[in-house]
């Protein structure tokens, strides 16, 4: 049963989500983009350059979850499991 839900505040909440994933997944690309275009610009080998492509391709596999966090915070926010926490 829910009691006390805040519209307003959940449709804030959910905008900060979507925000806040975009924002990092578009970080996190970018950045491995960029040490992907430097590795090849100055032609990094050796620990180095793989070190970079390391560094690329875990950016790169940090966008994943990034959205499975997402889903599950949207589902948090729409259970009005922080609407409850503000009643104590």
């Amino acid at each position: 049963m829910r009691r006390n839900i805040d519209e307003a505040a959940q449709e804030k909440r959910r905008r900060e989500a979507w925000h806040s994933a975009w924002l990092a997944s578009g970080w996190m690309l970018l950045t491995g983009i960029l040490i992907l275009l430097l590795r090849s610009h100055f032609q990094i080998r050796g620990l180095g350059g793989f070190l970079m492509l390391c560094t690329a391709i875990i950016n790169f596999g940090g966008i994943a979850p990034v959205w499975i966090l997402l889903k599950t915070r949207l589902k948090e926010i729409e259970g009005g499991e922080e609407d409850a926490a503000t009643e104590y």
